[in-house]
């Protein structure tokens, strides 16, 4: 047998929520579908994020911005992964034009054990459930651990800014 014919395409690992994973620290974490009535639990992650812990000035650190942008959040579809009845990672598509606008977002304390990942896994396999179509996100060039981790749901890289990229995929 080839190489290629044993080889698991991106599109074949992505998977629908709810469903869950063990990750790296051993910890079992579910992935489900994001539902308003998450919103206080996804407020006390993000509320938690230390002010120097935020990428492209996101979450807000602003109390009520925070909040705001929360809602608009949860006005998109998106996924959470919870641990022991805390969310510790949401993931978010934000419509945008003919585009979904991608957001991902792991607790400082989750992170390195496949959190972001998983969320991908379940929001881009969500995403193409229902129809598909051009996601994009923004991701500060110097962000390596989160350039690695889009590369490996074959996001590319659309246009190169001073300080950030943009990169798109098509599901």
């Amino acid at each position: 047998m080839t190489q290629s014919a044993t080889r698991t395409t991106t599109d074949e690992l992505l998977r629908d929520p709810p469903f869950n994973f063990r990750a790296a620290d051993d910890a079992r974490v579910e992935i489900e579908t994001a539902a308003t009535r998450d919103a206080d639990a996804l407020a006390a992650m993000y509320d938690a994020f230390p002010p120097t812990d935020r990428t492209q000035g996101l979450p807000p650190t602003d109390a009520d911005e925070r909040r705001k942008w929360l809602g608009t959040l949860l006005d998109a579809h998106g996924v959470v992964a919870r641990h022991d009845g805390d969310i510790v990672g949401h993931a978010a598509l934000i419509e945008a034009g003919d585009a979904h606008e991608l957001a991902v977002f792991v607790a400082p304390d989750a992170r390195g054990n496949g959190v972001g990942t998983e969320l991908l896994r379940g929001l881009l396999g969500a995403h193409r459930t229902r129809g598909g179509g051009r996601v994009w996100l923004a991701v500060e060039s110097s962000n390596r651990c989160a350039r690695a981790l889009y590369r490996r749901f074959d996001f590319e890289v659309e246009r190169r800014g001073r300080v950030e990229l943009t990169m798109t995929r098509t599901i």
